[in-house]
């Protein structure tokens, strides 16, 4: 946790005051009103039909304008494909298997550019007390800021990836 960013860490702090009593929130107990200033880094997933249709049910206009498009009512498989899709799938399947909060530190070392982003994953109860929802903050790094830059990452590292494969 020495490396998180201050935001993410008082996200999680808010998570976990909005428990009571159980060690995972309902998703109508965590307000993130009350975190209205970090709310453009938010996004909200339903993933009650499971990861693979996993659907952004909201997202801040940070998010949307780091992605390029908006994601709300987005399947994952819409917004991401290949190696992105899988370890943002990974991601989810591991905070649900973990039910609890999963940090990534993500970097990438792209030509001369380092890039990247920190990703915070909260499961949230729906009404069956099951995890249904998460919460992911994500905060860039390095020089990527836009969703030019983040498709440019994508196809690079689909084709490492791909020409790995060929070896």
């Amino acid at each position: 946790m020495a490396d998180t960013p201050d935001m993410m860490v008082t996200l999680c702090d808010h998570w976990r005051s909005c428990s009571s009593g159980s060690e995972i929130p309902q998703a109508m107990d965590f307000t993130p009103v009350a975190l209205r200033n970090m709310a453009g880094n938010l996004a909200l997933v339903d993933l009650r039909l499971g990861v693979d249709h996993a659907r952004y049910l909201w997202a801040g206009p940070k998010l949307v304008e780091l992605f390029g498009s908006p994601l709300t009512g987005r399947l994952l498989s819409h917004c991401y494909s290949g190696q992105t899709l899988k370890e943002v799938r990974e991601a989810y399947r591991r905070m649900l298997s973990v039910a609890g909060p999963v940090f990534s530190d993500r970097r990438f070392r792209v030509f001369r550019k380092k890039l990247g982003y920190h990703r915070l994953l909260l499961p949230l109860l729906d009404d069956r007390h099951e995890i249904g929802f998460a919460m992911l903050m994500l905060l860039p790094k390095g020089e990527l800021r836009s969703a030019a830059e983040w498709r440019v990452l994508e196809m690079e590292l689909d084709l490492a990836q791909a020409l790995r494969s060929l070896d």
